[in-house]
């Protein structure tokens, strides 16, 4: 069997991204980078769809940057595909889509999510997460609502990761590795994150917050869909996609403000979430609401590792879509 190629496309409405795949003589699949291949290359192999286990439609809101087409081209002539490979060359596309946009949170989701997939591929996903591992690790540990036991005991172990693996946490960490330098003798998980984010340098990542059910933004969000529906029935009729389309760039207006709240009587290193305010705008009133927290333990990180910074660049960039944290989970990208 000589050696094969195989494609895996990525197309938004911002850039089209071709990742290729190599099959060696021994049926060994390798990662060979990017590539351009001619449109006359790709019409003479097979075309079919990545998998739908990450799909669009879940979410409440998606940015534009995450409407993706992926498709996969393979061979006219395969041979011997096998169906582990098969099945990640269709579910590898989401997480090149999440690498490239550097959403940490939606990585860590969807290795989660397909872990079995994946177990197989070990040293390619190694190498594919290495970008944004460190962050995906931080965002998917002290995020949400994982516990951090199961990673407290990978790093307390410290042990390289074998194939076969399916702990997301571990996966991540590995990956993470030459970024985060960990030693776990002379510091904890915590402590060896505040140095990481203590760094002199930028950082650019996804989070999920907590207590959203608290807080006013979320009724917000109920009466305008409501309210929306409706108006955007009347304005386009029969055109679903069209409403549709306008429902998103509402949500794609929307200002996130994440800043410290060091007078917190409960929590001196919480971080707080503000969005605009919905149902504020529907009336013609510009201003923001109280969306919830970033989670304890992370928000404790952040500030720890940068004390003197109050207020973050953020953005609202995602809702719903992950049925592990809660239903419409808000999803905040975060710069420092």
């Amino acid at each position: 069997m000589a050696t094969e190629t195989f494609y895996v496309k990525v197309e938004t409405v911002k850039m089209a991204s071709v990742f290729a795949f190599f099959r060696s003589e021994t049926g060994i699949l390798d990662y060979a980078g990017t590539a351009t291949p001619s449109a006359d290359d790709l019409s003479q192999m097979q075309c079919v769809d990545g998998s739908a286990y990450f799909t669009p439609s879940w979410y409440t809101y998606l940015p534009n940057a995450l409407h993706a087409e992926i498709t996969v081209f393979i061979p006219a002539d395969v041979q011997n595909l096998d169906a582990n490979q098969y099945s990640f060359l269709l579910h590898i596309g989401a997480i090149l889509l999440a690498v490239q946009e550097r959403d940490s949170l939606l990585v860590a989701e969807l290795l989660h999510r397909r872990s079995m997939v994946f177990a197989n591929f070990i040293p390619i996903l190694l190498h594919l997460l290495r970008p944004v591992a460190a962050e995906a690790l931080f965002a998917w540990v002290y995020g949400g609502f994982h516990s951090e036991s199961g990673f407290q005991s990978v790093y307390a172990s410290d042990k390289p990761i074998s194939v076969g693996e399916t702990d997301t946490a571990a996966i991540l960490y590995a990956a993470a590795r030459d970024e985060l330098q960990p030693e776990p003798l002379k510091e904890s998980a915590q402590e060896m994150f505040i140095r990481y984010f203590g760094k002199n340098r930028r950082f650019d990542f996804t989070m999920g917050i907590v207590g959203a059910s608290n807080h006013p933004w979320v009724d917000g969000v109920k009466k305008f869909e409501i309210l929306s529906d409706a108006a955007i029935s009347f304005h386009f009729g029969d055109d679903p996609y069209a409403a549709g389309k306008k429902h998103q760039e509402i949500f794609s207006t929307l200002k996130a403000s994440v800043q410290a709240e060091p007078y917190n009587s409960h929590d001196h290193n919480a971080i707080s979430v503000s969005i605009d305010d919905l149902d504020a705008s529907l009336k013609g009133i510009p201003c923001k609401s109280k969306a919830g927290y970033l989670r304890a333990t992370g928000a404790a990180i952040l500030r720890k590792a940068r004390p003197k910074l109050f207020r973050y660049e953020a953005s609202l960039w995602r809702i719903g879509g992950n049925p592990d944290y809660f239903e419409n989970a808000i999803i905040v990208r975060i710069g420092f």
